[in-house]
């Protein structure tokens, strides 16, 4: 599964750099939802793939320490194929 969140488009480019560094540090690995996005809305977007169902509770809690910095935390499933 994947987890979604969005950093406030008011945060600083140093506090989002903080904020993915602080999650590296936690073994998880950001990325912008939205690559290249010049919207700021969408551009603030940014996901983890491959998060476990215990990786969940981990990441809310790393982005909890940044608070209203962050406006959501959500996990998708996985999707593709069926076997």
């Amino acid at each position: 599964m994947s987890v979604q969140f969005k950093i406030r488009e008011k945060a600083s480019d140093a506090r989002r750099l903080e904020i993915i560094e602080a999650l590296r540090r936690a073994n998880f690995d950001a990325h912008h939802l939205f690559p290249g996005q010049k919207r700021p809305k969408l551009a603030s977007i940014y996901t983890v793939a491959n998060a476990g169902a215990g990786d969940i509770r981990t990441l809310e809690a790393v982005l909890k320490h940044f608070g209203a910095d962050i406006e959501y935390v959500e996990a998708a499933p996985q999707r593709g194929p069926k076997s």
